[in-house]
């Protein structure tokens, strides 16, 4: 086994899914670099070449695309590990963590114009490096969501400028949406970046667990954006194929009562008459009724119990989510299938306004239609109706 003068940890640590994970390492003294391609193995990633000049650097990144770059920041030859991650971050978008002994003021200045995505100076332990490697990807992979839905929310604009006012809406709405999982990102990143050596490994994993479900919030947040895009720009269609909607909602509240523990109890009942099949699509279904089943768990009190009926009758399939939440005014109940309108009581329960313009469209593309019977304090309950048509079978 090889030494390891720049790890204070040899832990070993299992493998997980970052074995499909690419990381280039950027060294000039060859037993340091094996040494740390040899911990990045252990660890579970894949070294895709190991480099000791800053030319070297950019063209193998270029030519193998790593998920990231270890660059020490001293190298042979002209360019040195700075001016290579400025080459390699600017034209490959490819984020760069610096793994160094220079920790003077003049070098991290230098350093944190590159816009780096972490910086440890050596030596460090395993843990430290795992950590800092997790949150660059994290980061990078936040960033990169954020550029999509960017670019997606300018194709759209464009594509409909005669809502420009409304998509103007949409950019800005959203934008306030993202600032509080990237809040999350960035501090939790700093912390774990400026006091990780001090912190117990359990407050760690807290800070990791927050940037995964920041991330997780994001990317929920820009599904939704891109779902209410594309029904507004008549690119969400419908596909019937044959579906048991008895059995379809059954699962579904199964599926969904796992997620609610024990906190809130989820009921099916379908009456006797309905088809055994309709040509329906499932994928539209499941945008109604995963919000609507969602939004009832979400706005009702722990202990309640939400309601979730089936009915057929005069050619039509009548659905029914009832809850015992806190309900919606009239006043609201005008607006409430606006994209990013929420209720005026929502108070600090957490929500985008996406999820019922989703639903509305998602309705209205089965030729159905949804109805809302609401008070505050006594309950909501939520009535889609679709039609039969000719193509359902006993």
């Amino acid at each position: 086994m090889r030494n390891a003068p720049y790890f204070l940890n040899t832990t070993p640590h299992p493998l997980t899914h970052m074995s499909e994970l690419k990381i280039l390492v950027v060294e000039d003294e060859a037993i340091i670099a094996e040494d740390i391609a040899y911990h990045l193995e252990k660890m579970g990633y894949a070294v895709v070449d190991i480099v000791a000049t800053g030319e070297e650097a950019i063209e193998v990144a270029t030519t193998t695309q790593p998920d990231l770059v270890l660059m020490d920041i001293m190298l042979q030859g002209e360019m040195d590990g700075i001016e290579a991650a400025q080459q390699i971050r600017t034209g490959l978008s490819i984020p760069v963590v610096y793994l160094t002994a220079n920790a003077d003021e003049n070098t991290l200045q230098r350093a944190k114009i590159t816009g780096p995505f972490g910086y440890i100076i050596k030596p460090f332990k395993e843990k430290e490096l795992r950590a800092t490697i997790e949150i660059a990807l994290s980061r990078h992979q936040a960033e990169l969501e954020v550029q999509k839905a960017l670019a997606a929310a300018e194709a759209s604009r464009r594509e409909a400028l005669d809502i420009s006012e409304r998509k103007s809406q949409y950019v800005s709405m959203a934008s306030h949406e993202f600032r509080t999982p990237l809040s999350v990102i960035k501090f939790s990143t700093g912390m774990l970046r400026d006091y990780g050596e001090k912190l117990s490994e359990d407050k760690k994993q807290k800070y990791l667990q927050r940037i995964q479900t920041a991330t997780d919030s994001m990317n929920h947040l820009l599904e939704e954006v891109l779902t209410l895009g594309r029904a507004e720009s008549g690119k969400l269609k419908f596909n019937a194929a044959p579906l048991d909607a008895v059995s379809f909602c059954q699962e579904l509240v199964e599926s969904l009562q796992m997620s609610a523990d024990d906190q809130h109890t989820l009921t099916f009942t379908a009456d006797g008459n309905c088809p055994s099949t309709c040509l329906l699509d499932e994928k539209l279904l499941l945008h109604i009724f995963t919000n609507l089943l969602f939004n009832a768990i979400k706005y009702s009190p722990q202990g309640s119990t939400v309601f979730f009926s089936l009915s057929c009758e005069e050619g039509r399939l009548s659905f029914q989510v009832k809850d015992q939440g806190i309900g919606i005014s009239k006043e609201d109940q005008q607006r409430l299938f606006e994209p990013f309108n929420r209720a005026s009581n929502v108070g600090d329960i957490p929500g985008t306004g996406l999820g019922l313009a989703i639903v509305k469209r998602a309705v209205e593309l089965h030729g159905g239609q949804i109805a809302v019977a609401s008070e505050i304090g006594k309950g909501t309950t939520f009535t889609v109706t679709l039609p039969l048509g000719s193509s359902c079978s006993l």
